[in-house]
């Protein structure tokens, strides 16, 4: 009796896709992924693709998010201490316009508001990693400058007046900065020019005409410097908020990851437990037959 060569054929194939299964399955439990490469799972595979692209989008914006909250932090710092000390200078010109104050106390305080004037300069030309920060797209240029031989001093703006944003994974704008000329001399509310104009008002040991006036526009200008603060912990409540929110979803994102791509062990070893003993009875059945083949032949 002859063996019919197809038959032969048809067990070689299936010892192919036998050793082709276990092989797939080795793999899988060697990595613990399903999927391997495109064909182990098509659809799978490009679901895996969308969702990196996802998770590396969320962790690029996690990464600029904390790098900018840090920027803004120092920013809402500085206008915190400008505030504080815009505050002492409005006390200190009330008290000068008082009327009670002699000569030495008037120049006294002079000399303290050219104090406080030169710090708020200080915080207006703050940095945060070599980067001015209230210079609007200027970074590396100090947004004010002071000429003292004039009188009053004269303070000017050498920053822009641009505004940069962060955009969220989702779409949402949030505002990153805000220019010095918008905080400091916009709106009629010109912090240093008024602060220098107290400090002539006082210097001579008395009350200029105008010093009422100075000390109520500082006032104002106070009031302004706050609202922009506001500004500024807005972006850091959004950012904040955003980062959280984004963080959460590359978490949720890398689990369907992995419930997509993860092997269920104990089914593969199932699985290549069966394909190894169907590999070898396969590979036993061939050599039989094909002993009896030669025999036959014989």
């Amino acid at each position: 009796m002859r063996v019919n060569p197809l038959y032969m054929n048809d067990l070689v194939v299936s010892l192919d896709a036998t050793s082709a299964s276990e092989e797939r399955l080795t793999e899988e439990l060697a990595s613990g992924s399903r999927v391997n490469q495109l064909s182990d799972d098509p659809v799978a595979a490009g679901e895996n693709v969308l969702l990196s692209a996802q998770i590396g989008s969320d962790d690029t914006f996690s990464q600029t998010a904390s790098s900018t909250q840090s920027m803004l932090q120092v920013s809402d710092s500085a206008l915190s201490t400008v505030v504080s000390q815009l505050t002492s200078a409005v006390s200190l010109a009330t008290e000068a316009n008082n009327g009670t104050l002699n000569a030495s106390d008037m120049e006294s305080i002079s000399n303290q508001l050219a104090g406080i004037r030169d710090e708020v300069m200080s915080l207006a030309n703050t940095t945060y990693l070599g980067q001015h920060v209230f210079s609007g797209s200027k970074g590396g240029t100090a947004p004010y400058t002071l000429n003292t031989n004039t009188t009053p001093a004269l303070a000017t703006y050498q920053g822009d007046s641009d505004v940069s944003y962060l955009e969220t994974p989702n779409g949402q704008k949030i505002q990153l900065n805000i220019p010095g000329s918008q905080i400091f001399s916009a709106n009629g509310n010109d912090v240093l020019g008024t602060l220098n104009t107290l400090i002539a008002d006082f210097s001579s040991g008395t009350t200029s005409p105008t010093a009422q006036a100075d000390a109520q526009s500082l006032d104002s200008a106070l009031g302004y410097v706050t609202q922009q603060r506001v500004l500024l912990d807005n972006s850091l409540s959004r950012l904040g908020s955003a980062e959280s929110y984004t963080q959460s979803e590359s978490t949720q994102l890398t689990a369907s990851q992995t419930t997509l791509l993860q092997a269920n062990v104990g089914q593969v070893a199932t699985g290549l437990s069966t394909a190894e003993t169907q590999q070898a009875a396969l590979s036993q059945v061939i050599a039989t037959l094909g002993k009896q083949s030669l025999f036959n032949d014989l």
